[in-house]
This record gives structure tokens, sequence and C-alpha cells, in this order.
């Protein structure tokens, strides 16, 4: 620990007096690294003494090159053989952090790749070979496919980064993720970076790491005079209209729009190619990886101005100079909101956040707030600031009666909680906005609790989706519904 009281008793204040080979300042400065930022000053030390670290820290907070800078400069170049495994759950954030890697370490001549799924095993596998990595980062999937097949020896690998360990523990990486770690050497730095710190993630802590140091970054989106958040509440009959508007007033000079549904971003991608708006893309779970990430990397690049995605895009997207961030509805989960936001205002820029909230999502919006611990101010919109309930919509193809009780709302109870699934606020939007007569604005507050969810469901639809539900599925599982 004396080599990290040294560094930080120097209060050092620009990279170029971090103890750094020449060839890592000369690329940081390259980079537009300068001063660096509070997870950075808290864990290169670190690092650099060799500690196993337990960081809490949102994505944004220039977590990535925290440990990608240490890293590269304990690599030995000399050693063509894969010292450094980065774990990451979703492909864009794999790219993403390989590109770091191999930006910082450009001159010290280090290798890097990334695995993930959705491309060809074969072109992996002959990457691997003939031009052997100095870091791998990878989706827990993909590396368990080529570890199976014994396409990488991990032998002399002396880091293992897991990155976003929440995320991936709720995506059901929890077994991957043991079994990869037991196939690396004991002797070696573990470094678990989350945005939260659920049991499963103390459960890593405590079986793979010796005596970790624990960090905790205050969340970026605390000063909220970094990022100005607004809402609208609008009409949901006239909030592809009001939208437009929106855009029209803001002028934005690069901007998100999220979706809560893959339906959402390519029906409204479809309106804004109406409006003539070439400089937009669009990006969601369902599109071909290479066209995700050739639209993804577009926008990085500024050939578009606008990118409407889904929460695909949430996590791990680093886009420099984004001035707006809208939501297109209130997310379902609240941390969603939280990622969402966090694309703008990053570091030491400002940035601008709008909710579009139409009536049947007033409810979620205020257990939003209270989540937050802050009110979000209402700029106004088509309604009034407490919106009336949306007319009862009507669909003649709908097989059952819809009882006339026009914006009130009856709860459904599943059998699936936090303690006997890791299903989450999407999965059951999504279930439920595929049954037929089923709209998003039909779907009130979803509250997990430990063995049940409780669902709000609007304008009398409650018994179609228990019907539907007593024999559909939610992500391959039957679930017992009742109301609740």
């Amino acid at each position: 620990m004396n080599e990290v009281k040294e560094i930080q008793e120097k209060n050092i204040e620009k990279f170029k007096d971090y103890p750094l080979d020449n060839e890592i300042k000369k690329a940081l400065s390259e980079l537009g690294f300068k001063k660096p930022l509070e997870v950075q000053a808290e864990v290169i030390p670190m690092i650099l003494a060799g500690k196993d670290l337990i960081v809490k820290s949102q994505t944004g907070s220039g977590k990535t090159a925290a440990f990608a800078i240490p890293i590269c400069q304990k690599i030995d170049a000399e050693l063509e053989k894969p010292q450094v495994l980065v774990l990451t759950p979703t492909r864009e954030l794999t790219e993403q952090v390989k590109n770091d890697f191999a930006g910082i370490g450009k001159y010290k001549g280090l290798k890097c790749c990334a695995l993930y799924g959705k491309q060809p095993m074969a072109d992996q596998r002959k990457e691997l070979k003939q031009n052997t990595p100095h870091v791998i980062v990878a989706t827990p999937g993909r590396m368990m496919d080529h570890l199976l097949n014994k396409n990488i020896k991990l032998q002399d690998c002396k880091y293992l980064v897991i990155d976003e360990a929440d995320e991936m523990l709720i995506m059901g990486f929890k077994e991957q993720l043991e079994t990869i770690i037991n196939k690396i050497p004991k002797d070696r730095v573990t470094l678990l970076f989350s945005a939260t710190m659920p049991e499963e993630v103390n459960f890593l802590s405590e079986q793979y790491m010796i005596h970790p140091e624990n960090i905790e970054i205050e969340p970026e989106v605390s000063n909220i005079n970094r990022i100005e958040q607004i809402y609208y509440a609008v009409d949901g009959l006239k909030k592809v209209d009001f939208m437009k508007k929106v855009i029209e007033r803001e002028q934005p000079r690069k901007a998100i729009i999220f979706c809560n549904t893959q339906e959402q971003v390519d029906n409204l991608f479809e309106i804004f190619k109406k409006w003539n708006h070439v400089t937009t893309c669009a990006v969601h779970g369902g599109m071909d990886q290479q066209m995700r990430m050739e639209k993804l990397n577009a926008f990085k690049r500024g050939e578009y101005k606008i990118l409407i995605a889904t929460d695909v895009a949430a996590r791990g997207l680093h886009v420099h100079g984004i001035t707006h961030v809208i939501n297109y509805g209130v997310p379902f989960d609240h941390e969603n909101y939280v990622h969402r936001i966090g694309r703008t205002g990053r570091v030491d820029q400002h940035g601008i956040a709008i909710t579009m909230v139409i009536p049947s999502e007033m409810d979620r919006f205020r257990e939003l707030e209270k989540y937050l611990g802050y009110e979000i101010p209402c700029k106004g919109g088509h309604v009034d600031r407490k919106p009336k309930a949306e007319p009862e919509r009507r669909n003649n193809k709908e097989r059952y009666k819809i009882e006339n009780r026009k914006g009130q709302k009856a709860l459904v109870q599943f059998s699936a909680g936090r303690n006997n699934s890791l299903l989450k606020a999407s999965d059951f939007v999504s279930a439920i906005r595929s049954v037929e007569g089923l709209f998003n604005e039909d779907i009130g507050k979803i509250d997990i609790r430990d063995t049940v969810t409780n669902v709000e469901i609007f304008d009398g639809k409650e018994k179609m989706v228990i019907k539907a539900f007593k024999t559909k599925k939610i992500k391959g599982k039957l679930f017992r519904v009742k109301k609740g």
C-alpha cells in the first residue's frame, strides 16, 4: 500500500504526473486525457499496487479508463499470451471496452480482441490463434463457448475485470461467470465494477476476491445542475406530433430518443423518415448485430444527429457531445432512467433530459421521482399537469368483453419475484404487450416483490391478461397468475 499512499500524497492533478510509461502517456495525451476524474484518481493507484477492488460507480463516470490505464501499464507486451480478461454484459460494451484498451495501449504494442455472439466462432478462433491478444474483452456466453472448445488458455491471465456485474447477474450469467472465474489462476488481481450492489454481487466478491478494497463513487446524476431534467404531460394520441415540436424547438446537436419497446423504435423511426430526418438512425435488440454496430459507430462518428433506441443502448454507450436525451415513454425500471439520462451531461458537460409522460404513466412517473429523491419539473404539454385518464381504447378484434371502467386500474399478480426469478419489469411489459389487444398505455406500475410481482392493468383488461397467461410463458417459463 506504500505505492498507493505515495501517489495519493502527491495529489496528482494530471495524467502526465502518474508513474506511467511514456508510451501510455503519449496515447492518453492524443486521446484527450488531461486530468483524472474522481473514479480514476481513486482506482488507478490501487490497481498499480495490485489490489483487488469492488467499485460502485455509474456508467459514464470514466471507470473504463480507470481500469484500462493501469492495466495497460502492467501488461508485459513481450509475453504474447492473454494476460487480461474483461467480462461485459453486452456486445456494444464489449466492443467499446476493447477499443478503449487498444487506444490506450497502442504505442506499447498491445493487442486486444472482442469476443461476443452472432459472430462466426471460426473467425474468432482464427484471430485468437494468429494474433494472440494481450487483452480479451468478452461476453460470458461467448467466452464459455471458446473455453469449452479449448480455443483460449488463461494460465497467464493476471487481471480479471467484471464490468457491469449487476447487469450480468440480472441477465442470468451467474453460472457462466463462476465457471470462467475458476478457469483463471487464483494468483491474479480481480476488479469488480457495478452500478448497484445486490446480494449476488456481494456473493461474487466474497467467493472470488482477496481482501478487496471498496470504492464508491457518487452517481453522476446526483449533480442535478449538470443535467437539466424536465417532463411534458402529453396526450397519448398527440405524443408524436408533440415530439416533433420538441425537436424543432430544442434543435439538439446530438440526441438519443429512448423507447420502451422495439415496436416503438421502428414506428418512430418510420415517422422521422417521413419528416425528412435523414440524420436519424435506429437500433434495438431485434436488429441484425452487424447492422446495429454499424449504426452505433456511425452515430458516434457524427454521421447521424439522432439515435432512436431501446435500452440496449443505455448501458456502456459512450458518445461524446450528446446534448439531449428524450424518453419517449417513462421507463419501467427506475435504474434504466438513470442510465438513459447519463448519456448526456457526461464528465464536464451539460445536457438536457426530457421525458414524455402520458396519463396512464403518471403513477409510474411519480414512483420514479420518489426513487430519485426529487421532483422533476413539468414544462407543460397538450394537457394539464395533472392529466385526466385517456379515453378507453376499443379494438374490434378483441375476443374478450372489456368492462366499461375507463381509466380505472386493477392488479394482476404473477408468481415471480426477486427471490424466485431473474425477471425485470421490462420482461413483464414485453410479455403483456404481446397479448392481442394490450397496449403500453394499458400497463401501469410494476411492483416486483420477493416472491410475486403485481402489475397494474387499466381499463378492465386484467381478465385478458389473466386468461392469456394461463398458458403464455415469460422468458420460457410458465408462472401462476391471478387477480391481485
